[in-house]
């Protein structure tokens, strides 16, 4: 920081630099007093100055470099760096990082700050940091997009375009004002409008009344704590740039009214449009749709979750093309449900799918299912006949997505890796259907998704090393096709001293034992691996029986087995969890490989440590009674000690 720019506040900066008039930084100032904020983000929210004119003039004034981060598009990688919680309470950024000097370039508002430095050496994991200046503004928008996942950008923060007319009887009510609004009649629904926007927080609170609502109104979550009392509340709306502990005021509010409608929202804009509002919940119904699906075909004995599968390819493709949150939720659902009736009714094997969809109509109409997803499941499998050119119902984009989906996952065989050569031929099939069976958009969509899919798959990361031994040639085959499909490598035997011959050579990472026979001689067989040095507790090992219950053998986790899975288990959960564990280890890898090449992450277990021994006699006496200053009086005696010596003829 230089020696002039230190002493110049930031508004002579500004005015000096001829970016900002006086007349401008008065009214800023008036702005700032009365609504809290930065003086740089009231001049960039009345449009006084743009974003880059600001951050130079913070650079200056701070003595360091700065960054523009509405210009930037941000790599999910860098942003996992920091901890949400380290950025959202520091109001920080991560937005670059330079692995050739493995240095991570923060954003924040002042870059001078030496604890925030130590604070994030410690939980960017010994990453070198450089701290860049940006704008509050653009902190906080960078900092609800990457982080709390809010679909919003600097435009949405600033100013519209709102004539002084429009706000000059709805400015921001004072505390002595206010208690003008509350004396309106004690049976309107209640509101509690907690924002510090000078001109659209007052339109909401126009908009609101005029509706019917009592509507109070501050600017500090503080004040609104104090506020509410023992009111209940319809709805409080919270504006996410409001000082105060906005978490304490939600809680409050759960224990004083559990029913109302809380919104913490970004800009008036998405309060009104919704955005963002369902993705978490949406996550978690389809979760559990999948575990349901997956329990379902577990039972039946299915070989692959063909209801799951349906439905995880139709919520990609929703979210390839781009559709709402509350679009994608229906038409994944219906996914995940179209063949119900297979599960509840059991219909010959013979019934061709659109038969067995027909059924699922029935069975959930009977059941007054949601009609939108009823429509959706109606129009799979339909004749477009080229019509909906012009106009497109979500029941018929669904139905088509399902569609689309449906016959891929019933013509292409889950357990199988998908060839190139095979994919154009799947493409060709499907273009040649466009206007008849499916849309262009749809088809066009899809082809890129598992396009994406194939080309993702050859470029994994190393394979695991998977051994597997079966006592039954029979059974070997097929499951031992699928974990190669999957990109494992394998080595398979069905001889025992081979089996152990080659885990001693080859040290798999992971083991599969199938095994047809009794609990008392599986146990026996156990013993026989673990006398022959073969270690359970060091590689992860899947049992599959056929046999004798699953339930049967759980002693056997306590013995180091990762799990233990009857032989008609769904073979795509065993897959899901060599897929964790190869995760695991690849990422153990990663570790290793920074240590060996000097990158310590700051992990002691990663250091490479030398131990010397030391003589009775050359211990020093035990100093830690004295003071700081004796110690390193001392040292410093020592020091200058040995220099005599090594300087003496």
């Amino acid at each position: 920081m230089t020696v002039d720019s230190k002493k110049i506040r930031l508004d002579q900066l500004l005015v000096r630099e001829g970016l900002i008039s006086e007349e401008q930084v008065k009214e800023a100032l008036l702005h700032q007093k009365a609504h809290g904020g930065k003086l740089g983000s009231q001049l960039l929210y009345h449009r006084y100055i743009d974003e880059a004119g600001l951050v130079k003039a913070l650079a200056t004034h701070f003595g360091c470099e700065g960054v523009v981060l509405s210009k930037l598009e941000i790599p999910e990688p860098v942003i996992g760096f920091i901890p949400s919680k380290v950025a959202i309470a520091r109001k920080i950024m991560p937005f670059g990082y330079s692995p050739d000097d493995n240095m991570l370039h923060v954003a924040c508002e002042d870059p001078t700050d030496e604890s925030l430095i130590d604070e994030l050496h410690f939980v960017a994991r010994g990453k070198n940091i450089k701290l860049f200046v940006a704008a509050e503004l653009a902190l906080n928008t960078s900092i609800a997009r990457y982080y709390l996942g809010r679909d919003t950008s600097l435009d949405d923060n600033l100013l519209l375009e709102i004539s002084d007319k429009a706000t000059e009887t709805d400015k921001l009510p004072t505390p002595d004002s206010m208690e003008v609004d509350n004396a309106e009649s004690p049976e309107q629904p209640a509101v509690l409008l907690v924002t510090d926007e000078e001109h659209s927080g007052p339109l909401l609170q126009s908009l609101l009344k005029r509706d019917g609502f009592r509507v109070v109104v501050t600017d500090s979550a503080d004040d609104a704590i104090d506020i509410i009392g023992e009111t209940t509340y319809h709805s409080v709306l919270i504006k996410d740039t409001v000082t105060g502990d906005y978490i304490d005021l939600i809680d409050r509010l759960r224990k004083t009214s559990p029913r109302t409608t809380v919104r913490y929202y970004e800009s008036a804009s998405s309060l009104l449009l919704g955005q963002k509002m369902v993705t978490a919940e949406s996550q978690l119904l389809l979760q559990n749709l999948e575990l349901f699906t997956s329990l379902l075909s577990l039972r039946e004995r299915l070989t692959t979750n063909h209801s799951g599968a349906v439905g995880q390819y139709a919520g990609r493709l929703c979210h390839q093309l781009g559709l709402p949150e509350k679009d994608r939720l229906l038409i994944a659902n219906a996914g995940y449900i179209h063949d119900l009736a297979r599960f509840y009714h059991h219909p010959d094997e013979g019934l061709d799918q659109p038969e067995l969809i027909k059924l699922t109509r029935k069975l959930l109409s009977s059941l007054h299912y949601s009609p939108v997803v009823v429509e959706i499941l109606r129009n799979m499998y339909a004749d477009l006949g080229g019509k909906y050119t012009k106009r497109l119902p979500i029941e018929v984009l669904g139905g088509n997505i399902l569609t689309t989906v449906d016959l891929f996952c019933e013509t292409v065989d889950q357990n199988e890796r998908l060839s190139l050569d095979r994919f154009d031929a799947i493409k060709k099939r499907y273009r040649a259907l466009i206007g008849s069976m499916f849309l262009p958009e749809v088809v066009e969509a899809f082809l890129a998704l598992i396009q994406d899919e194939i080309l993702q798959s050859q470029s994994a990361e190393r394979p695991c090393q998977v051994m597997i031994y079966a006592d039954n040639p029979g059974i070997l085959s097929p499951i031992a096709n699928r974990v190669r499909n999957e990109g494992f490598r394998i080595l398979s035997q069905c001889s025992l001293d081979s089996f152990v011959e080659l885990y001693e050579r080859s040290l798999p990472e992971i083991m599969i034992l199938i095994l047809h026979r009794g609990k008392d001689e599986i146990s026996g067989f156990v013993d026989d691996l673990e006398r022959r040095s073969v270690a359970f507790d060091k590689v992860p090992t899947f049992l599959i029986v056929d046999g004798p219950s699953s339930g049967e053998l759980t002693d056997l986790l306590n013995r180091g087995f990762e799990d233990v899975m009857p032989l008609e288990v769904n073979i795509d959960i065993l897959i899901a969890r060599m897929g964790e564990i190869r995760v695991t280890i690849h990422e153990e890898e990663s570790r290793q490989h920074k240590a060996d090449n000097g990158e310590t992450n700051g992990r002691l277990a990663d250091m490479n440590w030398t131990v010397e021994p030391v003589s009775p006699d050359a211990v020093p006496e035990p100093n830690n009674r004295l003071s700081n200053e004796s110690i390193l009086t001392e040292d410093c005696r020592r020091h200058d000690k040995r220099v005599r010596s090594s300087q003496s003829p």
